[in-house]
C-alpha cells in the first residue's frame, strides 16, 4: 500500500463523470485521504502502477476501458493484484436486477465491495474508510 510522506493513505478515484470524482476527491481529502482521480480505466492502470494506491473506488462503466476490463488487467498484474477494488455503479433501485448482475460480477472478479451511486454521500464515504484502513 502506498503511504504518502505525511502517512495518509492514497485512494485512487475512477469515474468519467468529473463532477462526481471532484465530489469524492473534496469529500475524502477532508476525512484525511490523499486522492488521485482519473476519467477511465486505461488511466487507473497507469496511475496505480505509478503509486500504488490504498483503494480504488472504481466506476463499472466508462468509456476507453470499463471498470469491469480494468478490474481483471489489474488483477492479472502481479504487483497490482492485491490492491483493494471498490466498485460503484450508477443503477438504483429501478434497475436491481442489473444491480444484482454488477455484484456478482464484482465479486468474481475480485472486487472488495460493490455499492451503487445512488447510496448516501456519507455511506459511500464511511465504506471507503473501512476498506482503506482495513
Amino acid at each position: 500500500m502506498y503511504m504518502a510522506d505525511d502517512q495518509k493513505p492514497l485512494i485512487l478515484v475512477v469515474d468519467d463523470d468529473e463532477k462526481l470524482r471532484d465530489i469524492l476527491r473534496m469529500k475524502l481529502e477532508a476525512v484525511g485521504f490523499e486522492v488521485a482521480v482519473v476519467g477511465n480505466g486505461k488511466e487507473a492502470i497507469a496511475a496505480a502502477k505509478h503509486r500504488a494506491p490504498a483503494l480504488i473506488v472504481m466506476d463499472v462503466r466508462m468509456p476507453v476501458m470499463s471498470g469491469t476490463e480494468a478490474v481483471v488487467e489489474l488483477k492479472g498484474d502481479a504487483k497490482l493484484k492485491d490492491i483493494p477494488v471498490l466498485f460503484l455503479s450508477a443503477f438504483g433501485e429501478e434497475d436491481m436486477d442489473r444491480a444484482w448482475i454488477d455484484t456478482k460480477i464484482a465479486k468474481e472478479l475480485g472486487a472488495v465491495d460493490f455499492m451503487k451511486k445512488t447510496s448516501s454521500l456519507s455511506d459511500i464515504i464511511a465504506k471507503i474508510k473501512e476498506l482503506a484502513h482495513g
